[in-house]
């Protein structure tokens, strides 16, 4: 009878405790409702590349948040002397096509690949069909050719949490490449493999664990499709950098195209995680400059950076919004 007693509260104890461990909330970041952000050109767009050089400050820079859901956010890395998407970034798009052949090099650089579609649509190119994803570009490898700072994406308000997961698919670039090879690159033979490399960092900046995923392992193993891509690993964590990886070297290192998409990251919420809102207020002021009659306000909003001018409110890179 002792023993019983002793088994069946270390079973309601374990219990409580899986219940306590596994009681969270998914929060998703879908990308629908950031459609601000994608960029009217895919190559040299000004919201990506400004005058064509990006952009020399980090509030001026190409930048997004998910300030209602999961508190997720990405700023341009700095690479090369300047925030630039040539220098990696991770672009919100919705252009997709199924024609890699005809839109498989960096003119059409933020288009996802889904079978059927013919030339470049802007609807149902993301995970579950929805319309608005990410594009992630940028490696670092130990060439010396590549930027020293990895795409990340962050919590804006600096609390650890854990990403559950994401899903991931290729662009036309990539597919195109590594089933023809370019001018920089041979096509994936056999032995050939290109994955993503996520690297979890803790609220002391130290590395947590890193996940991989296959975008292709030889010719026959190329991802066509959405695929669940499981981060919980990294534990909590207040940012994720993304790096691209492979087998293919051209001599001036990792020579295929360093794109994946990605959408729907889902974020688990335990109690505590709660989002901690911009203060003080809705908006915060950054800066206010004076110019006779023109008056330039710059205002953190709801995450976002704005520039109000004359009544206007403006992207940082000139893009009239509202």
């Amino acid at each position: 009878m002792k023993k019983t007693m002793i088994l069946a509260t270390a079973v309601l104890v374990t219990s409580v405790a899986y219940a306590q461990q596994h009681d969270y909330q998914l929060k998703t970041l879908t990308f629908e409702n950031l459609s601000d952000q994608i960029d009217q050109e895919q190559y040299e767009g000004p919201l990506l590349y400004g005058d064509g050089m990006g952009f020399y400050s980090q509030e001026e820079a190409y930048q997004w948040t998910d300030s209602t859901e999961t508190g997720l956010s990405h700023v341009l890395p700095y690479n090369w002397g300047t925030y630039c998407y040539w220098g990696g970034g991770h672009a919100v798009s919705h252009y997709v096509s199924g024609q890699d052949s005809l839109y498989g090099d960096f003119n059409s650089q933020l288009t996802v690949y889904k079978e059927g579609v013919l030339g470049i649509q802007t609807t149902q190119g993301g995970h579950n069909e929805s319309d608005n994803f990410a594009v992630h570009y940028g490696y670092t490898d130990n060439s010396g050719w590549s930027g020293d700072v990895l795409p990340d994406i962050h919590f804006y308000d600096g609390k650890a949490r854990i990403v559950d997961h994401m899903y991931i698919t290729n662009t036309c670039y990539a597919i195109n490449v590594f089933g023809n090879g370019n001018g920089l690159s041979a096509k994936i033979s056999d032995s050939d493999w290109v994955k993503v490399l996520a690297i979890g960092y803790g609220d002391q900046d130290e590395i947590t664990d890193t996940a991989e995923i296959y975008l292709c392992n030889g010719p026959k193993n190329i991802v066509h499709d959405w695929t669940k891509f499981d981060l919980s690993s990294l534990g909590r964590v207040v940012r994720i950098e993304f790096n691209v990886t492979g087998s293919s070297d051209n001599g001036y290192g990792f020579s295929q195209p360093a794109y994946f998409a990605y959408d729907d990251v889902a974020v688990r919420f335990y109690e505590g995680d709660e989002l901690t809102k911009p203060q003080p207020g809705p908006a915060t002021s950054l800066s206010v400059v004076d110019q006779s009659e023109l008056k330039t306000q710059k205002l953190l909003y709801q995450g976002q950076i704005i520039i109000i001018r004359n009544g206007h409110i403006y992207h940082p890179s000139g893009l009239l919004i509202r």
